[in-house]
């Protein structure tokens, strides 16, 4: 497969003395509402591939967000599920999983741009937990950067050992960290040197979530609002859908049944995801710290293998002659893809109530190809 360049190389990373990197510096425009203005072609291919495999990957609804370079469309099938019988919708909200991890990125890149932080500091220096729990200073994680922990290079664990609660409840919920989790840090050793391994850690993503909003200086779900999803028009992402009504999907099994578990984090609907896709293309008119900080979360800061690298969050591959920047959520048998082609303007958004094979971010890329096809 042919390598392309990630767009984005800078000798001093995010700390940031640098502009806006070029490959997303074009003038950012607000582009007029387009709903529906996929051509109709493409819906009708869409349409049948999403009904298709809505059936084949035993999926109650889903909702799919689409952009093409300044078309746009949300496709919908099958219901919110549990006992509603209600079609999906482009406003359905579904909870975005691991997708919150990109969020919590642009958040803790916010502090950076606006000279909180840098991406070099070790991240015990703005932690801190319940009842004021500090990380020691001669214990290993004190030197864990939090670039090692948005590139989950850290060495940390998936999670903590023995949680008694699944990691990320208080952050989503304005609580502070567990003295638990802090209690850990302060006993943890890497099982390899940090900063030369990618391991996955949903840990390391729940502290530098915690970091940006210490840094801010403000509750979570406000800084989240305040800063992020009001900004971009997302009027229906966050910690909402605490208990089943209308318009809040139901997740599903395998076996068909309702889930009765409660996603760890944030919701959000097609119509929210539409917006951080143009976002991220930089095909919104957007506050300039946010602007800038949206692009630096694009920026490769960990090489994993000749065509995998990471930024702050994003997962980015590349797919033939295209770079695709990518991340994939799982809570409570919810699943989502999001993935934007940067130097095509083009991004899909997929969010589901089930968490049947094929997986999201196949079918997302199923729809990239659609597109790519029928230029």
């Amino acid at each position: 497969m042919p390598r392309v360049a990630l767009p984005i190389v800078l000798s001093t990373v995010i700390g940031l003395t640098v502009g806006v990197p070029s490959a997303f510096a074009r003038p950012q425009r607000r582009a007029v509402a387009r709903a529906g203005s996929c051509p109709s072609a493409f819906v009708s291919r869409a349409q049948r591939a999403l009904d298709a495999y809505a059936k084949t990957s035993k999926t109650t609804g889903i909702a799919v967000a689409f952009y093409d370079r300044g078309q746009s469309c949300v496709l919908t099938t099958g219901s919110e599920g549990g006992r509603q019988t209600r079609a999906v919708t482009p406003a359905t909200a579904f909870a975005m999983g691991s997708i919150e991890k990109v969020f919590n990125a642009t958040l803790l890149s916010l502090d950076i741009v606006k000279g909180r932080a840098t991406i070099d500091d070790a991240a015990a220096k703005y932690l801190s937990g319940a009842n004021g729990a500090r990380v020691t200073p001669n214990a290993p994680f004190s030197r864990i950067t939090l670039k090692e922990l948005v590139t989950h290079s850290s060495a940390l664990p998936r999670k903590p050992p023995n949680e008694t609660q699944r990691i990320g409840m208080n952050l989503y919920r304005d609580k502070p960290l567990p003295a638990a989790v802090v209690a850990f840090l302060n006993t943890w050793r890497p099982s390899y040197p940090p900063g030369t391994k990618y391991v996955y850690s949903n840990l390391g993503f729940v502290l530098a979530g915690t970091v940006a909003v210490e840094l801010a200086r403000q509750p979570y779900t406000r800084f989240l609002s305040e800063a992020l999803t009001g900004p971009l028009g997302m009027t229906r992402t966050g910690v909402i859908c605490a208990t089943p009504t209308a318009g809040c999907a139901v997740a599903h099994a395998a076996n068909g049944r309702a889930t009765t578990r409660t996603p760890v984090g944030l919701w959000t609907t097609g119509d929210d995801m539409l917006r951080f896709i143009e976002a991220n293309l930089g095909d919104l008119t957007l506050p300039p710290d946010l602007a800038r900080a949206i692009a630096q979360t694009h920026v490769e800061l960990f090489r994993v293998g000749p065509d995998h690298a990471v930024g702050m969050g994003w997962e980015e591959r590349n797919r033939g002659q295209a770079l695709l920047l990518s991340k994939d959520g799982l809570d409570s048998n919810f699943s989502s893809w999001v993935g934007f082609e940067p130097n095509r303007d083009r991004g899909v958004a997929v969010l589901r109530n089930g968490d049947g094979k094929p997986e999201a971010g196949e079918f997302g890329q199923q729809l990239l190809v659609l597109a790519a096809s029928a230029q």
